[in-house]
């Protein structure tokens, strides 16, 4: 039988597991995006750059997200890159731009062709620990 005070101590470890798994920032492996053809396919994401919390949001405490859409050549570089949506406004805008510009891709096919994609939104979350 646990003692109160061995109960409280397992509790806070556990809690500081849970916190551990929150604050680790995970992405999505992959993206949809739509080929020439039409169709919408998954693009993996094989390659993210670290992901930079803006100075002035960290030190004012605020948290917040980047709605980021962009299209892929068909070399797989990043081409027209823009926000489409972020909380707060502005906040932290160039370091999502910044952020998925530095992704890799798998180049999408087409018939056995690389072949370019649109219309793709990757959502970039900042939470503080």
């Amino acid at each position: 039988m646990l003692t109160t005070k061995e109960k409280k101590g397992r509790i806070w470890a556990l809690l500081a597991c849970l916190l551990c798994v929150v604050a680790t920032p995970s992405y999505a492996a992959a993206v949809k995006g739509t080929l020439p053809s039409g169709d919408r396919v998954a693009i993996e994401i094989t390659k993210t750059p670290k992901l930079r919390y803006p100075r002035r949001a960290e030190r004012l405490g605020v948290e917040g997200f980047v709605l980021v859409g962009f299209d892929l050549s068909k070399d797989g570089e990043v081409q027209d890159l823009r926000v489409i949506e972020s909380q707060p406004r502005l906040m932290f805008d160039k370091s999502a731009l910044k952020f998925v510009e530095g992704f890799k891709f798998s180049i999408p096919e087409e018939d056995g062709d690389s072949v370019p994609a649109t219309d793709i939104k990757f959502r970039v979350t900042f939470k503080l620990n």
